[in-house]
């Protein structure tokens, strides 16, 4: 049976969030690409979807190395889970609502 440690746990939570969000915006993605043709407005719409995307499945990739790396117990797995971090706090910095 595999163990895993806190730290693990947490950015498991974070990849899975990451991949879910990711997926969901991606299959928007596709449905606008459908929709475009009926409805133009959803054309201001495909700037913020893509750079959303790119966002989560950013995330997701970094995270999903650190998962990796950390039930591994690879000698990079501070680095990687470093980079979960930073990359979290990007993304969080990014949705701030803004005055």
């Amino acid at each position: 049976m595999l163990s895993l440690r806190p730290i693990a746990v947490l950015i498991a939570i974070v990849f899975g969030s990451a991949a879910a969000i990711a997926f969901g915006l991606v299959a928007t993605g596709v449905v606008f690409a459908f929709l475009q043709n009926e409805y133009p407005e959803l054309t201001r719409e495909v700037g913020p979807l893509l750079s959303s995307c790119a966002w989560f499945v950013g995330l997701g990739a970094v995270s999903g190395a650190a998962l990796y790396s950390t039930v591994k117990n690879l000698r990079w797995r501070a680095i990687a889970q470093m980079g979960t971090a930073l990359t979290l706090v990007a993304v969080g910095l990014a949705y701030w609502p803004r005055n």
